[in-house]
C-alpha cells in the first residue's frame, strides 16, 4: 500500500509540474532595461521613428546592439563601419546613409539587429528616455540550413536629441 501511495504522490507532483508553463513575467532573466518590459507610461512612442532600410551582408561580422548608434559625423560613421569585415556591406551602408540625408532636426542611426542565418523582414524602434531601442522583426520561415551568418543592419531616421 505504501508503495502505491508513494507512486501516486510522485505522479501527482509530476502532473502538477507539467501544468506549469513558462510565464515570461515569472522568469528571472527578464531584463528591467528592456523596452518590452517598460510600462507604457515610460515608453515614448513618437510617430517619427522610421526604419529607412535594412542592409544585410553574408559573413560580415559585427555585434548585435540593443540601441542605435547615432551617426553625428563622418568620424562616427567610420568607427561604426570598422566593425564589419565585408567591404560590400560597408559600401551598401554608406550608400544608404548618404541617400537618407535627414532634414533639419533629424539624424541617422545604425544598429546591427541580427547576426544569424536569416534576414529579418522588418525592425521596430522604440524610444525610452534618450535612447533608441531597435529590435528585429520575427522571421516567419527560417532557413533550415545555415552556410554563413548574415549580418543585418537597420538604418534609421530619428529625431535629434
Amino acid at each position: 500500500m505504501k508503495r502505491y501511495l508513494g507512486t501516486l504522490v510522485l505522479i501527482g507532483a509530476l502532473v502538477g509540474l507539467a501544468g506549469c508553463g513558462d510565464d515570461p513575467d515569472d522568469r528571472a532573466d527578464v531584463r528591467a532595461d528592456d523596452p518590452a518590459n517598460t510600462p507604457p507610461s515610460e515608453t515614448e512612442q513618437p510617430a517619427d521613428l522610421e526604419v529607412v532600410d535594412i542592409v544585410s551582408g553574408v559573413a560580415a561580422g559585427g555585434d548585435v546592439a540593443e540601441t542605435a548608434t547615432i551617426i553625428e559625423s563622418e568620424a562616427v560613421l567610420g568607427r561604426y563601419l570598422d566593425q564589419f569585415r565585408s567591404p560590400t556591406l560597408v559600401d551598401e551602408l554608406m550608400a544608404v546613409v548618404e541617400t537618407a540625408d535627414p532634414v533639419e532636426g533629424r539624424v541617422i542611426g545604425l544598429a546591427v539587429i541580427e547576426v544569424s542565418c536569416n534576414e529579418p523582414p522588418s525592425a521596430h524602434v522604440t524610444q525610452v528616455g534618450g535612447r533608441f531601442f531597435v529590435t528585429a522583426g520575427k522571421v516567419v520561415n527560417p532557413h533550415p540550413e545555415c552556410y554563413a551568418p548574415v549580418t543585418s543592419v537597420a538604418v534609421l531616421d530619428l529625431p535629434a536629441r
